[in-house]
């Protein structure tokens, strides 16, 4: 007999056999910030034995709530999840997910999401499944590309100039960043761009500079105009990342992507960094196509995320 029920304390959490992770300080943190709490934390017993467990908490959807436009100011996240994989894995999961968003349905955002990751998440196609057999909807879906330094030259061309955002000002790369979301085909970039406006989506994506990486936030400028833009980010696990480019829609179909990237490659060379992971919507296929030009690798293997949505309400229903 299956039965959903909260978890008793911390230890009971990170104690469901089967998964070697341990979430101890992820789940610790989150109680004491108040993202979670342990009455949003759930174990899934089958004859009274734990076979699985699922951890729900809130975060906002930007660090600025004044931000956030139109968009609702916070969603409902998934961690810890754990099952018996192998085994009924979408029928458990099913039970367990809904019996444990019904309890707690009027004390919780209206949406939420769950994110798999094949480079984070154990069995992610089974996770994927269960996401699909649950009725959520496909938000996004991106694909991994990877960069190693191999020597060879890389060669921005000389079409454009580069100022870093230290040098033009977080305000002047701001009103460059702003209004390249228009028409993006990328789903996430679309949905926050609109839903928070332009402005307050630039001023969002800024946030994530962190204090040295300015060398590697760049504005691209053709003949003294800016075009567009390419931030690049060193992060510890894969060295750097492209946290986002984007060139100005009245400056399209020049092919000043390319210049962009590759100009964001040669500033993480410049920095001593020789690997770089980034992702790319699945529908994305322009930016796919200019990043293998700039030669990345698509790598799905190393990096591939699924972002699944749901109204609770339906979860429950």
């Amino acid at each position: 007999m299956l039965r959903v029920r909260s978890v008793r304390d911390l230890t009971d959490f990170v104690g469901v056999p089967g998964d070697p992770d341990d979430y101890s300080d992820q789940v610790r943190s989150l109680w004491d910030s108040g993202a979670s709490r342990s009455e949003w934390c759930f174990i899934l017993e089958e004859d009274g034995a734990p076979i699985g467990r699922i951890g729900l908490g809130v975060s906002p959807t930007v660090s600025d709530p004044v931000w956030l436009g139109s968009l609702p100011s916070d969603e409902l996240f998934v961690f810890g999840l754990h099952l018996p994989w192998e085994d009924s894995a979408v029928s458990t999961g099913s039970l367990l997910i809904r019996d444990a968003l019904t309890g707690i349905a009027s004390q919780i955002p209206e949406t939420l999401e769950l994110r798999v990751n094949n480079s984070i998440h154990p069995h992610a196609r089974e996770r994927v499944r269960l996401a699909g057999a649950l009725g959520m909807d496909l938000f996004q879906e991106k694909i991994g590309f990877t960069w190693e330094d191999n020597g060879e030259p890389i060669l921005p061309g000389d079409r454009l100039t580069f100022r870093s955002i230290d040098q033009s000002g977080i305000d002047a790369y701001r009103a460059v960043m702003a209004p390249c979301g228009d028409g993006t085909l990328d789903r996430n970039d679309r949905y926050y761009w609109h839903g928070c406006g332009p402005d307050n989506w630039a001023a969002q994506m800024t946030e994530y500079l962190g204090p040295e990486d300015a060398p590697m936030w760049l504005t691209g400028f053709h003949e003294d105009v800016p075009v567009g833009y390419v931030a690049v980010s060193a992060v510890d696990d894969w060295g750097s990342t492209i946290v986002h480019v984007g060139v100005l829609p009245e400056h399209r179909g020049h092919g000043y992507i390319q210049d962009l990237l590759m100009a964001g490659m040669a500033s993480a060379r410049r920095r001593g960094i020789v690997t770089m992971l980034s992702d790319v919507d699945v529908l994305n296929a322009p930016m796919r196509h200019a990043m293998i030009r700039a030669g990345q690798a698509e790598n799905p293997n190393r990096w591939h995320l699924w972002v699944h949505r749901a109204k609770v309400a339906n979860l429950v229903g």
